[in-house]
């Protein structure tokens, strides 16, 4: 037993590290595949004319972020991104979407979980690895909507990119909190304010989460460490500015315009806690849970490397849980909804910190609390890691035998590529571009995709309408310069 707990310790992080670069494989994989659709022909639309008359590319932007601020919704930055489509310079570059989002995700993650384990809890890389990578795998593969959160560019951008940039800034704002010199306070500063400037103008659900998350570390510089309530300052004066800017858009007077009336802000707190509350239940599945307990070890570890009491823990868990609740509030307010799956992708993710830090907290107060007063407590740490071989059992008889890898987004990605399926799609939208691109075409007229179920949730987002005057169709026109374009009856 102790062997094998010496070698889970040091060659589990290197383990971890193969099994999720495998996973993400096939992920990557089936991004060549991948076509642009929907929006993001509306969105590259101005970009794309202004590279085709040679002009700056970044002004076609602007003209785009503007354009949309009057006339359709206030998150600036996410428009700036959003007409930056890969379609933007050729369909033939749309596989760099998922290559993009998964960076995103991957290096705020795994930023934020070195900072927290290495540099505030005094733990080591592996530890690090030991933390990050459960959150990746079980973020990225059991994700409801991959087509959504990281397949199709226009959603994902405004959501899992700017996910993992929010993760981003509140590293940074850790880093400053550690900071001892002006160099240290600058490079947590700059690089948070530019974070926060993109958090901010962009989906509602990461900049109200950001806004709090920021709140919270400038009262705690005010009451603690004055002499950096300054610094914090910039990066959440930002960060509230732009969220204001985006908020006060004329675009979403406009658009709020064409939707069912606000809720009001009491019953969207009350639909967001409840909602936060059904997606606790429903996001435990058996590989999450056995994942979790997995982590208890590390966790267990954690705690004993900090000089914190850990009071109150019923205390954190509640106020963790409505911070948690409040990411669902902004469409709740605005359309008395939970969001589509992409919004629900990113709640998904934090899903994770919120459940690892009341472990760790929980954890926390039994080794200062509960621990001093057990016999034998200086065996647990040993019984806690000597579960980890019997954890990694279970975990892999469950996940086979209810085939949970099926319906991971590697397994789906995988049967789509081995059907041939994803290829079929990816021809078929490969054709149609010759005719789109020829001049002489005034008027398209194109046979409906063929596409397998299999694609639904992963990299067809829907195709065009038979009647040309459907926004839809009309994008596909303007973009390609075309009368009108329409599928044949």
């Amino acid at each position: 037993m102790e062997q094998s707990i010496r070698v889970w310790k040091k060659y589990g992080p290197w383990l971890l590290l193969v099994l999720l670069a495998v996973s993400l494989i096939p992920v990557l994989l089936l991004g060549r595949y991948g076509w642009p659709s929907a929006d993001d022909y509306s969105y590259a639309l101005l970009p794309h004319e202004a590279t085709l008359n040679g002009e700056c590319l970044l002004s076609g932007s602007w003209h785009a972020m503007w354009s949309y601020y009057k006339g359709w919704q206030g998150t600036f930055t996410a428009i700036g991104l959003m007409s930056l489509t890969p379609l933007t310079f050729s369909e033939y570059l749309y596989w760099i979407t998922p290559v993009v989002m998964l960076a995103s995700l991957c290096a705020g993650t795994f930023k934020l979980a070195d900072t927290l384990v290495r540099r505030v809890l005094g733990g080591t890389w592996r530890q690090t690895i030991f933390l990050a990578v459960p959150i990746l795998l079980l973020s990225i593969q059991f994700v409801v909507s991959p087509k959504d959160t990281f397949y199709w560019w226009n959603g994902a951008v405004y959501y899992t990119f700017t996910y993992g940039i929010m993760l981003l800034l509140v590293e940074r704002l850790v880093a400053l909190k550690l900071a001892q010199t002006l160099r240290q306070t600058l490079w947590a500063v700059l690089p948070g304010t530019l974070c926060a400037l993109l958090v901010g103008g962009s989906n509602y659900v990461s900049a109200l989460l950001a806004t709090l998350v920021c709140g919270l570390f400038l009262l705690y510089f005010l009451w603690r460490e004055r002499k950096k309530a300054l610094p914090a300052l910039l990066p959440t004066a930002v960060l509230v500015a732009a969220f204001l800017i985006s908020v006060v858009a004329p675009g979403n007077q406009v658009r709020q315009g064409m939707a069912a009336p606000p809720i009001g802000a009491v019953d969207a707190v009350l639909h967001s806690i409840e909602q936060a509350w059904a997606d606790l239940l429903e996001w435990f599945s058996w590989p999450i849970l056995l994942s979790f307990f997995l982590m208890i070890p590390l966790l267990w570890g954690l705690t004993g490397k900090t000089g914190f009491r850990f009071p109150l823990p019923p205390l954190f868990t509640l106020f963790s849980f409505l911070l948690f609740a409040a990411q669902n509030a902004p469409h709740f307010y605005a359309l008395g909804e939970a969001g589509p799956e992409r919004l629900r992708s990113i709640v998904f993710y934090s899903f994770f910190w919120l459940v690892i830090a009341n472990l760790w907290y929980w954890l926390g107060w039994a080794r200062r609390a509960v621990l001093p007063r057990l016999p034998a407590a200086e065996k647990i740490p040993r019984m806690l890691w000597a579960a980890v071989p019997v954890l990694l059992l279970l975990l892999a008889f469950t996940t086979v035998h209810y085939r949970y890898y099926d319906q991971s987004t590697a397994g789906r990605a995988l049967s789509a590529l081995a059907d041939g399926s994803a290829e079929s799609y990816w021809q078929q939208q490969s054709d149609r571009l010759s005719v789109l691109q020829d001049p002489s075409v005034t008027d398209v007229r194109l046979e409906p995709l063929d596409v397998s179920w299999k694609l639904h949730e992963l990299i067809y987002n829907g195709d065009m309408h038979e009647d040309p005057e459907v926004w839809v169709n009309q994008a596909l026109a303007n973009f390609y310069h075309k009368d009108s374009v329409a599928l044949t009856p």
